[in-house]
Formats: C-alpha cells, sequence, structure tokens
C-alpha cells in the first residue's frame, strides 16, 4: 500500500483471498416465492432478441419498447402481472441490419435504476461485462448506490466478454484468450465481494486488480451482498459460476431446445457448486412467441422467419466468435435453416411458440429438467405481459409452478 493511504487509514484489511470460491457471509437466499421464478428479458434493448423485420410492422411496439415512456409502462405491467424479477440485455454495440439489431439500448447503470424507481417490488437484475479494463471499484459504487435505492432488490449478471467490437471500443485490439477472460472475472468478483460485505477499507493485490483502502458507502441492502449471475456455457465458465455466482444460464445446443440437455447441464453444474460447498439456481433464456392456438402461433413464426435481417444476424455470428465469416450468396449464412431460424428468433434460446396451454407445458418440461429460472423476452413485449397475465399464470398455478 502506498504510504500515503497507510497513514490515513488504519483500519484497513488485507485480502487473502483472491480467487473464487468466496462467500464472506455465504450466498443470499435462492429458495424464491414460487418453484419457478419468472424473468422479463431484454426488455431494455431494440428489438430485444429479434433479429426480423417483422418488428417494422409496428416499430414503436416491436423494435423500440426499450425506450423509457414504453419501458416503464412494460416494468409496472410485469410486476403487476406477477413477474419475480426483469433482466436487462448487456449491450455496447448492437448488430446493425435493416432493423438496428441491438444498436440502442438503455445501460447497465441507468436501467435498474430508474426501474427501482418505478417498482416496489420486482428484483432488478443487470447485466455488466468485465474484461474491458474497468475496476471493481467502479461497479462497486453503482451497483450499491442501486441496491440502497431499490431496497435490496439488485442482482449482477458478469459477463466474461467475447464482443471483438466491444474490445476495440475500449481501445484493446486482442481479446484475452477464454482461459484469461475468467482468471479476469474471477478476480474481478471477488473484489466486488470484498467491496460489497467489508466494514473495513480493503487491500487487494491481484494479477489483475490492485486496491489500496478501497470501500464503498451506503453498501447494498441485500444481504449478505446482491445475487452474482453467469450466462458462461464452456467448462471453464462452469467452473468460474460454481465457484462465484448464485444463478447460472444454460443453454441447449440442438434446435430448439432439448430437456435432456438442459437436465444434463444442470446436473452438472449442480455437482459442480456442490463440491465447492454452494448452491445454484438452473436459468433458461427463451423466447416466446404466444396464440390461442399452436396453428396461429405456427403462422406468426412462419412470417417472422421470412423477415429475418441477414445482416444483422451475419454481423452477431462474426462479432459474437458463434462462426466465421459467412458468404451472403448463402442464404442461411452456413448455418443450416433450422440454426439460422433459431438465431434470428431468440438467439439460442428455448423457444416457446404455441397456445397457452402448449407454452405452459413447455415451462414445466423444464422446470422438471432442472430450470428453476426462465428469462422470457417476448416478441411483443406488451401483448406479452398482458398474455402471462391472462393466461399463463393461471396456468402456472395448476401445473404447480407459481405458489398462489
Amino acid at each position: 500500500m502506498p504510504e500515503s493511504i497507510r497513514q490515513l487509514k488504519s483500519d484497513t484489511e488485507k485480502a487473502e483471498v483472491l480467487r473464487g470460491p468466496f462467500d464472506p457471509g455465504g450466498q443470499p437466499d435462492l429458495s424464491g416465492d414460487h418453484p419457478l421464478h419468472l424473468s422479463l428479458f431484454a426488455w431494455n434493448v431494440r428489438s430485444g432478441l429479434s433479429a426480423t423485420k417483422a418488428v417494422l410492422s409496428d416499430p414503436a411496439r416491436l423494435r423500440d419498447f426499450w425506450e423509457w415512456p414504453s419501458a416503464s409502462k412494460l416494468l409496472k405491467g410485469a410486476e403487476a402481472a406477477g413477474f419475480d424479477s426483469q433482466l436487462q440485455y448487456g449491450m455496447w454495440s448492437g448488430f446493425g441490419g435493416e432493423i438496428g439489431w441491438n444498436d440502442s439500448a438503455l445501460d447497465f447503470a441507468t436501467a435498474p435504476a430508474a426501474a427501482a424507481a418505478i417498482t416496489e417490488r420486482l428484483g432488478l437484475l443487470t447485466t455488466f461485462h468485465v474484461g474491458y479494463g474497468v475496476h471493481p471499484l467502479w461497479l462497486a459504487k453503482i451497483t450499491s448506490a442501486t441496491d440502497h435505492v431499490a431496497g435490496g432488490r439488485l442482482g449482477v449478471n458478469i459477463i466474461a466478454s467475447t464482443n471483438a467490437n466491444d474490445y476495440a471500443q475500449f481501445g484493446i485490439g486482442d481479446k484475452p484468450s477464454r482461459e484469461q477472460k475468467y482468471e479476469i472475472a474471477d478476480e474481478f468478483t471477488t473484489l466486488l465481494k470484498y467491496l460489497w460485505t467489508s466494514d473495513h477499507p480493503i487491500d487487494f493485490e491481484g494479477k489483475y486488480f490492485q486496491a489500496y483502502g478501497a470501500q464503498v458507502s451506503p453498501r447494498p441492502k441485500s444481504s449478505p451482498r446482491p445475487l452474482l449471475m453467469s450466462a458462461a456455457q464452456s467448462d471453464i465458465g462452469f467452473d468460474y459460476a460454481a465457484r462465484q455466482c448464485d444463478l447460472m444460464f444454460i443453454a441447449s445446443n440442438v434446435t430448439g431446445g432439448s430437456l435432456d440437455e438442459y437436465r444434463t447441464k444442470a446436473e452438472k453444474i449442480h455437482a459442480a457448486a456442490a463440491q465447492y460447498g454452494r448452491k445454484i439456481r438452473i436459468c433458461a433464456m427463451c423466447y416466446v412467441v404466444m396464440e390461442e392456438t399452436d396453428a396461429e402461433a405456427e403462422k406468426k413464426v412462419r412470417w417472422m422467419a421470412d423477415e429475418i435481417d441477414r445482416e444483422a444476424l451475419r454481423n452477431h455470428i462474426i462479432r459474437t466468435g458463434l462462426g466465421p465469416e459467412a458468404d451472403l450468396e448463402d442464404r442461411y449464412l452456413g448455418l443450416g435453416e433450422d440454426r439460422y431460424t433459431q438465431f434470428g428468433l431468440g438467439m439460442h434460446g428455448y423457444q416457446l411458440f404455441g397456445s397457452y396451454d402448449t407454452v405452459a407445458d413447455k415451462l414445466a418440461g423444464l422446470h422438471e429438467a432442472g430450470v428453476g429460472q426462465v428469462a422470457l423476452c417476448f416478441f411483443d413485449p406488451h401483448r406479452g405481459v398482458e398474455q402471462m397475465r391472462d393466461h399463463l399464470m393461471p396456468r402456472l398455478r395448476e401445473r404447480g409452478l407459481r405458489n398462489d
């Protein structure tokens, strides 16, 4: 520690732990109020998970719902409908195309703070990318203040950044390796937890981050700290999540989603967390198109698929490292029709397409496979929230997934 700091802060404590598992005060309670936790997802970003020009049929409703006059109504409606939380999709740059897919968004700090001011109960899960040289103290200060304002409703989804365009925006020419990204995330998370929970200033001397006499006030209202989430899909990412996080996104590599694959991954992550004496709630990202009948939903999905914005989808695939640069002469960008449609309609989310009964049954199937939380993104978010309130909630109660 610099001598000037040592003289000013005599009660400073040296951080003895630099990597996880690390849970000062234990983990937050993961039991929840309902067997299946419902999150409204990607409400804060242009077009959400819809890479289809179908959103241009009603831009204000289907593309620009993220703008605050609309989003504020959406969040209030979600809380009234019984959603447990909102989860923001984290973006630094979008993917363009005719629809400007994800080109505009409410950020990780503004969105939860604004949401906190207009809701009373709704959980506030925000998404933050590590790897761009941002110090944990900066995030700790913002999230602690937001959680203070929200009365203990905040959680943070930590992403080990993958988008080369975003690294370039921060002046970083070469992305770190996957191993290095998770070393950075691990150290970042450990220091973040110290800052959230410590009564004393902290000295932290890690490989990637150093802090001397660091402290935030107010500390978070959440006890013992805010929830932490991860969306990692690699084995090294699973290990990071098992050691440091409380909520874990899993996804299927099968078009539409495979319950067997969700079950296998859920068992794997539970076992990994148990080795560290920890627990994790399993989450699934879902893309939702509901109608009165399966046939009506299928008709809408076909229309949306026919209108996929190929340029926006191509940019997404390249920039996130999901595949090599594709030949635009190839109708399906080298993915094949099924995967092309999957990425265009919901990225790699579990597809909840069908009647209300079909969607309720699919959610029950996910829960039976070990999923305790679903992040729901709707083609038409305002209508989707109303459909959840009027049609899905009663069906989910019947299936034992929601308590009265």
